[in-house]
């Protein structure tokens, strides 16, 4: 495949293995990806597998990154049935099964045609071969065990509460068999450092400068009622009951203290419980092209997240354009202190609703916020910084002497 990626013929080789196409950054988790591949890539041969989903979709988004990268291939996923000898895994080990996609690594580790392995979510590390020799990063963006013990919590159901312990037992268990593993927070490097002794556990925080720094300067109000907007990818399943929370528990307080209150959940792929939110007062939009502008229009931006780990890319995305935000504590968690300082938290519906309509019906108070969330923007680390503590550990892991190949920055993907 002919490539115009910038790592020279003599790079160390990686095999970075995902469960999504970073292309187009719908999510979190793609933004992440896409940003330190675009990084990696000068430094680094980077053969991207896809262990898909949604294979068109996927393949579609492929192409536009097979010029930027050794190589890009996509697999579709063959989910499990729930009664086969797959019944005991978790839900995430059974929806990312695929064969081809363990036929195909094994045949890459095999011949020697990677350096590294780079497994982006434990759930991936089931389609490496036993055997292999290559060394193993694993990077992990929540401690997925963490948010299946929250939705136990939330739902206090017994499937819940089987899943959560299914996904602890598999998630330490591949924690366990890579050679070097990275977290996206420090509370999340430090647990994991914690339950494999011995392993090296980096921190690549994620990067805020994908979004443009907002201009400090007086905000013109927006003609028309006050706007409060939920950011989020709704193929993530904690942003779908923070959706639902927010309508059903915080919302009917918000409107008896600000009855005119327009809500606007914003993002990818809305399942049919939010669409079915869409009425008065409530607009629904799907995929966004333009997230700035949508951010530029709230007066408020709301985090009522449940569930969650990790860094909350909505979070840094409305830092970074100055907003007024309340969130609950797991929406705020990964962020350092500054940022946290500029967000209003709350975690109950009473006390969450109180906070945005205060914010909503005092401009003072709402200007002062924003000007926090705007000095914690400007703060946020950038992709830069991200993708060369990632290099770092990739460089660590593979003993290198510091004589990697490097050269100049590439083009954005």
């Amino acid at each position: 495949m002919s490539t115009d990626h910038q790592a020279t013929a003599s790079a160390p080789r990686v095999l970075f293995l995902t469960g999504h196409c970073p292309w187009p950054a719908i999510s979190g988790g793609r933004r992440r990806e896409l940003e330190l591949l675009e990084r990696l890539r000068e430094r680094f041969e980077v053969h991207l597998l896809v262990v898909s989903k949604t294979p068109s979709e996927d393949r579609a988004g492929a192409r536009r990154l097979a010029s930027r990268l050794a190589a890009v291939e996509v697999h579709a996923a063959a989910p499990a049935p729930e009664r086969s000898a797959a019944a005991r895994l978790p839900a995430q080990v059974r929806r990312h099964r695929c064969a081809q996609a363990g036929r195909r690594v094994a045949q890459l580790i095999g011949s020697g045609a990677v350096d590294l392995v780079h497994v982006e979510g434990f759930y991936l590390m089931q389609h490496l071969p036993g055997d292999a020799s290559t060394p193993v990063l694993l990077a992990e963006q929540n401690v997925e065990y963490r948010l299946a013990e929250q939705s136990a919590a939330v739902t206090g159901e017994l499937s819940a509460r089987v899943e959560a312990l299914r996904t602890r037992r598999a998630e330490l268990a591949a924690w366990r068999r890579a050679d070097a593993l990275v977290a996206v927070s420090a509370e999340e490097r430090d647990e994991i450092a914690a339950a494999v002794p011995g392993r090296a556990v980096t921190l690549v925080m994620d990067g805020a400068d994908h979004l443009p720094l907002a201009r400090p300067r007086a905000r013109a109000r927006r003609q028309g009622p006050p706007r409060a907007l939920l950011l989020a990818n709704f193929a993530y399943a904690p942003n779908v009951d923070a959706a639902l929370y927010l309508a059903a528990e915080i919302l009917p307080r918000l409107r008896s203290r600000v009855p005119d209150v327009q809500l606007v959940l914003a993002g990818n792929d809305p399942p049919e419980a939010v669409l079915a939110l869409a009425g008065a007062g409530v607009q629904v939009t799907g995929r966004l092209d333009d997230v700035v502008a949508q951010l530029d229009e709230a007066d408020v931006v709301l985090c009522p997240l449940r569930i969650g780990g990790g860094v909350k890319v909505k979070a840094i995305e409305a830092l970074r354009r100055g907003k007024a935000i309340v969130s609950t504590s797991i929406g705020a968690q990964g962020l350092g202190r500054a940022a946290r300082a500029a967000l209003e938290i709350a975690d109950d519906p009473g006390g969450f609703a109180a906070a945005a309509a205060s914010l909503l019906s005092d401009a003072r108070r709402r200007s002062a916020r924003e000007r926090l969330a705007l000095a914690a923007g400007a703060s946020l680390p950038s992709w830069d910084h991200a993708a060369a503590l990632l290099a770092g550990a990739y460089e660590r892991l593979l003993g290198a002497d510091g004589s990697l190949a490097r050269s100049a920055t590439g083009g954005a993907l």
